[in-house]
């Protein structure tokens, strides 16, 4: 079972992401206990009609004939891992998890949501996943096994692309992933992404990564969830600065307006005065 600490203060984020300094972080405004990207979450399993592979396969297919109608700049039609990217981007459930460098970013997920919910922040070392998986340090699009995964879904014959990927196995663990930043919101929120095969027994991340140095989850109480977003949008981290556009623009001056009778305060003394004799 992970290791599960509390998270109250944005103090504790702070401390948390400073000692962590290489890991990635999620944040989900409710407790799921699981990291699991959308596409093999609940709902997207219809048995015994449909299997999970052929909603995938339905998606990714309806999705790539509709979108040149809205879209001229497309990527090549085989090109599965610029497919993948792109429908994440748009919010269709894919087989990527999102994650980011930035441990803020990760808190803004938590807090933002449900707010009379507990949530949920996981701290995940990728170079000790990717150990499992296979590549040393983390994937970058051209590797074989993110375009294995990624051609999976619409693959009729999967030792076939084994063979022709070059690998000696079927890939089985989730494999981390350091992105092409392709669009202003991956840069905005400092992603990085994990890519998973179809979820098999023992081969989830919370089953791979069983030291809390490389898998680590804090709850964050509901009741602490208004402060520490207060706390985040002093520190910069506001719906205009993760998502680039009006929408969010008018979403943090709402947010900003709310703020009634700000005055400046004392600034805190820290380490205490500096004497600019000493330093001259």
């Amino acid at each position: 079972m992970t290791k599960t600490y509390k998270l109250s203060t944005i103090h504790h984020a702070v401390e948390i992401g400073t000692t962590l300094s290489g890991s990635w972080f999620r944040g989900h405004s409710r407790i799921v206990g699981e990291l699991m990207p959308g596409i093999f979450q609940k709902g997207y399993d219809c048995p015994p009609f449909r299997s999970r592979h052929d909603i995938e396969f339905d998606l990714i297919t309806k999705f790539k004939l509709n979108a040149p109608s809205l879209e001229p700049n497309l990527p090549d039609y085989d090109d599965n891992v610029s497919w993948l990217f792109l429908m994440q981007h748009h919010g269709l459930p894919t087989r990527l998890l999102d994650w980011t460098e930035s441990i803020l970013i990760a808190l803004y997920f938590v807090a933002a949501e449900n707010k009379s919910s507990d949530g949920e922040l996981w701290a995940m070392y990728p170079d000790t996943l990717n150990k499992r998986s296979g590549p040393f340090g983390r994937a970058i699009p051209k590797n074989r096994i993110l375009r294995y995964l990624a051609s999976e879904p619409v693959c009729n014959n999967p030792e076939e692309l084994k063979e022709k990927l070059k690998l000696k196995e079927i890939p089985k663990y989730p494999l981390a992933i350091q992105p092409s930043m392709n669009f202003s919101r991956m840069v905005s929120q400092l992603s990085a992404f994990t890519i998973h095969p179809e979820p098999l027994p023992n081969c989830t991340i919370p089953d791979l990564l069983k030291d809390k140095e490389s898998l680590v989850r804090y709850i964050i109480p509901a009741n602490n969830k208004g402060k520490l977003l207060k706390n985040l949008a002093a520190l910069g981290i506001t719906p205009k600065t993760l998502r680039p556009d009006l929408d969010s623009l008018s979403a943090t001056l709402k947010q900003e307006a709310r703020i009634v009778g700000y005055r400046p305060p004392n600034p805190p003394p820290c380490d205490g005065e500096w004497d600019d004799e000493v330093e001259s």
